[in-house]
């Protein structure tokens, strides 16, 4: 959902003018980012807290040199989900998504059952294709 199905759904829901949700909405996040920006927290009971958080400097290395490098202290927005938002989540249909745990407890079973499979398609001969081959990139003139 984005911010105009938000505005949408709420409008629907409170009967209220498109232009006074989307004037309200804005004056929320507005005031939700000031105090956080301010270093206060933010906390909405039953939807959850965003607060400033600061990381301390530290050391990283370059992946491709193994350099060491400093990598500066910074702040980011933290946001901690309340009880109730939880719960609701929780409770929503389980396994209605992919890699939920409907589908992390199957993929045990999908396992055992993969040995039997590669016997019976092993019986079969199979030819190796050798890869394609590429041609090389052509050049554009260029433009004038």
């Amino acid at each position: 959902m984005h911010r105009g199905e938000l505005v949408a759904a709420v409008t629907e829901a409170t009967s209220l003018p498109r232009a006074q949700v989307e004037a309200t909405l804005s004056a929320v996040l507005e005031q939700i980012v000031g105090a956080t920006a301010a270093g206060e927290k933010v906390t909405l009971l039953g939807f959850g807290t965003f607060e400033a958080r600061d990381r301390a400097a530290r050391e990283g290395r370059n992946p491709a040199t193994g350099q060491v490098l400093q990598i500066a202290a910074t702040r980011s927005v933290g946001f901690k989900v309340g009880t109730a938002y939880k719960q609701q989540v929780a409770a929503a249909t389980p396994g209605a998504k992919k890699g939920g745990a409907a589908a992390r407890k199957a993929a045990p079973a999908a396992k055992r059952a993969a040995p039997a499979a590669k016997k019976a398609t092993a019986a079969k001969s199979v030819t190796k294709k050798s890869p394609a081959k590429k041609s090389p990139a052509k050049k554009a003139p260029a433009k004038k």
